[in-house]
């Protein structure tokens, strides 16, 4: 499995989403601030960080940027409270691997921890499908991590 880097400021999301992650064998590590996800990302190497946007400290686009320029592989999902359509596309034209409005359906998030942890970072196309499209407009080819894998 991987390890992953969760970064909120809510405890009960913190704990839930170790919870959770941890039930598929990651090994989860849990901040409360910005700051300190971007101090834990300098000390390990994560293969996928999960920020809040809104952070004390630095908020969570630093902390993406931050990470994305340190470890480029490394993909980050932003997950926020209060998501509009020019949030997305700022998140994903500065490396968002994906992008989650909350409450979260831990179900999409489990989804896209698993295609982050078998997608290379080459990847082009939104929320790791084949490449061919551009986010705003995801293709109507279906994803698997089988069929990235035999395309790696």
């Amino acid at each position: 499995m991987a390890t992953l880097l969760v970064a909120d400021d809510d405890h009960l999301m913190r704990w839930s989403l170790h919870r959770y992650l941890s039930h598929d064998g990651h090994v989860v590590h849990c901040v409360g601030s910005g700051d300190a996800a971007v101090d834990a990302a300098k000390s390990e190497e994560y293969q996928v960080v999960i920020t809040d946007f809104a952070l004390p400290g630095c908020n969570g686009f630093r902390v993406l940027r931050s990470i994305k320029a340190r470890i480029p592989q490394t993909h980050v999902i932003v997950i926020t409270s209060h998501a509009s359509s020019q949030m997305e596309r700022f998140a994903r034209n500065i490396g968002a691997f994906d992008f989650f409005e909350k409450p979260l359906r831990f179900a999409r998030l489990r989804r896209a921890v698993e295609r982050a942890i078998v997608t290379p970072e080459r990847r082009k196309g939104p929320r790791g499908c084949c490449g061919g499209c551009e986010w705003q407009m995801p293709c109507d080819i279906e994803w698997s991590p089988e069929k990235a894998l035999r395309k790696s």
